[in-house]
């Protein structure tokens, strides 16, 4: 069907015009219309997050580099008097950040940034891409409603005017007796007008189905997009944990450091005479960055706790829904990085 046929349905059922039958109504897909508004919403929340979960990421490397580049500044020196004017004590220019592995700032700040992407952003960019190709599917199923109701109204006008037809044709046989085989009130006057009946009515039944197929799939899908929503709270946890993580690599490039600190720290206490002094200790005792980051329930980040299956949530059905269609594991495989300033949800 056309551009113009669906323009036109969608501005008589605006409207409000029915058809020619008194109890037409409109086919309806206002479950997935609703629960498609629910999602664009909670959309424009999802992409705040990632905006900014990114943009911590990119600020803790961004800070990172900064420490690299200060502690890796040449020390002030000592200056004294000569004949030739001011002179260094040391010859030998130190740095501030002496005994600081340098490369492992660097490694850290990296892996902040790809971790995050591949167990974090990557996460939520396959969501807002299954919901991209929801919307882009409802749009198809709206289309072919249209096309469906635009059918309908034509059969059942072909309906009321085959049998105003067909109730003249019976008055006037009434009135004047048939003069031979063929005349007005032959049951043969209307076949071809009821055969096309038939063919319009083969249509909408063809389409009705098509349009429930549709339908179905654009639901089960949702079903889906919302069972994966229940547990984007997790990807958040990562992403606390995948900073920490980053801190916690960035601080072991001062072991050395901190170290060779309290050691000359300590030793210049005792040679001033403070009894049992020591220097500032060193910061807390670092455990080898974790392989796997854990969540408080015993579970791995980015699957369930260990503690079972979550309760249903309120709303939800209770069994366990249908497989999504084909199309929306292949649309959360293809996502792309979110476009912040783009309107279409992307």
């Amino acid at each position: 069907m056309g551009l113009w046929k669906r323009v036109s349905e969608r501005t008589k059922q605006t409207l409000g015009l029915k058809g020619n039958e008194a109890n037409w109504k409109p086919t309806s897909n206002a479950r997935n219309t609703a629960m498609i508004e629910e999602a664009r919403k909670f959309s424009k929340q999802l992409k705040a997050l990632h905006r900014e979960l990114k943009e911590l990421g990119m600020r803790i490397d961004t800070g990172l580099s900064t420490v690299r580049t200060v502690l890796n500044a040449p020390l002030p020196r000592v200056m004294e008097m000569s004949d030739k004017g001011p002179v260094p004590v040391e010859k030998e220019t130190g740095i501030v950040g002496s005994g600081v592995a340098f490369d492992v700032l660097t490694a850290a700040g990296s892996d902040v940034r790809s971790k995050l992407q591949a167990e974090v952003l990557h996460p939520l960019d396959q969501w807002q891409a299954a919901y991209r190709m929801i919307k882009h599917r409802n749009s198809k199923c709206e289309d072919l409603r249209l096309e469906l109701d635009a059918k309908r109204r034509e059969a059942a006008a072909m309906n009321v005017t085959l049998e105003k037809q067909k109730t003249r044709a019976h008055a006037a046989d009434a009135k004047t007796p048939p003069v031979s085989e063929g005349g007005a009130g032959s049951p043969n006057k209307f076949e071809d007008a009821e055969f096309k009946l038939q063919k319009e009515e083969d249509k909408v039944t063809r389409l009705t189905q098509r349009f429930k197929d549709v339908e179905a799939e654009v639901y089960n899908a949702l079903l889906t997009l919302i069972n994966d929503t229940k547990v984007l709270k997790q990807y958040a946890a990562t992403a606390l944990v995948v900073y920490q993580n980053g801190f916690a690599h960035a601080y072991t490039a001062f072991s050395e450091a901190l170290q060779s600190l309290q050691l000359t720290t300590s030793q210049a206490h005792m040679q001033l005479g403070v009894g049992g002094g020591v220097g500032a200790a060193p910061g807390p005792g670092l455990e080898s960055t974790p392989s796997k980051a854990r969540l408080s329930g015993g579970g791995d980040v980015g699957s369930p706790a260990s503690g079972g299956a979550s309760p249903p949530t309120a709303g939800l059905p209770v069994s366990t829904p249908p497989a999504p269609p084909a199309w929306y594991n292949e649309a959360r495989q293809a996502a792309t990085s979110m476009k912040y300033d783009s309107d279409d949800d992307s």
